[in-house]
């Protein structure tokens, strides 16, 4: 019976991406249906039966191939009129970020004129950001539509506009230099903004590409493997988020050390501030070891 396992579990794989996540679940999903088998064979279960429960144990893999990148849903698999919504839906989305593009240069033009350029550049790189930030979520949630599961719907919303507030960030992240040169502040105070705005884009996108609230409808392979995947997504995302804050804590605290050591106190202090990279490091690998031991107790 294990060949013909195994033959009905590769089937379920045909059209997945020759990948080497997507090996590792099919061959996984292959040995715990063939032990799941054998030990409801050591039940006393007939062998018919025994495949038959095995198989039944696996559940719905089509998901999970959907997050490998397997038969992704295409025009063709919609009606008609829902086909009209998502159009009409993305071309609006479209039409209001390309006049966003369009128009983004006018506040330059019309406070250069006032003697304002730097509030201009704050409302072009706004305007940018979220002309972007449409573009993405639109992307994101285009075939939202075809879904009917509520949990899923605002999970992918949730993604969405995570996704599209991190590279709002990461284009607007000049504008806290322009803010502290219209306000007649230190440069220090817009690059310490910068750095600031760049930290928060790459923990917000960290925990949309890992933001997973799944929890299990019943007790069959799949659903068991989409719990523990989503869990463990999660304490990656947090753990990476955690390590971006750290690194950006990092580089502020530097440049702050630096400046004042070298303007106020001593060039000494200035010339030694590196040390708190080596710091940074000790910090990184304890929070790696903390997470570490965590996941082993479990």
């Amino acid at each position: 019976m294990e060949p013909k396992l195994r033959d009905y579990i590769e089937n379920l794989f045909v059209s997945a991406p020759r990948t080497k996540q997507a090996y590792e679940l099919k061959e996984e999903i292959i040995r715990n249906t063939i032990e799941r088998y054998h030990d409801l064979i050591a039940d006393g279960k007939a062998e018919g039966e025994a495949y038959n429960l095995a198989i039944a144990g696996i559940g719905d893999i089509n998901e999970l191939l959907q997050e490998l990148g397997a038969n992704p849903i295409e025009d063709g698999t919609c009606t008609d009129e829902q086909l009209a919504k998502i159009k009409s839906r993305s071309t609006l989305f479209k039409t209001i970020a390309v006049a966003l593009y369009i128009l983004c240069v006018t506040p330059c033009i019309f406070f250069s004129i006032l003697g304002c350029g730097d509030l201009g550049a704050m409302l072009m790189f706004f305007m940018i950001s979220t002309a972007t930030g449409l573009l993405i979520y639109d992307h994101c949630t285009k075939y939202l539509l075809l879904e009917n599961d509520p949990n899923n719907i605002k999970r992918t919303k949730t993604k969405a506009i995570m996704r599209a507030v991190a590279i709002g960030l990461y284009i607007s992240c000049p504008t806290p230099a322009f803010l502290a040169s219209l306000l007649y502040l230190n440069g220090g105070i817009g690059a310490l903004g910068l750095i600031i705005f760049l930290a928060a884009a790459t923990s917000i996108l960290i925990l949309s590409k890992n933001y997973n609230t799944y929890t299990k409808t019943d007790d069959t392979m799949v659903e068991n493997f989409k719990e523990f995947n989503g869990h463990k997504k999660q304490t990656s995302a947090i753990y990476k988020m955690l390590v971006a804050i750290l690194w950006g804590t990092i580089s502020i605290i530097y440049i702050i050390i630096t400046i004042v050591g070298i303007q106020t106190i001593s060039i000494a202090i200035g010339g030694i501030s590196w040390i708190i990279f080596i710091v940074g490091i000790a910090l990184q690998q304890l929070i790696k070891a903390i997470f570490d031991y965590m996941e082993a107790s479990k």
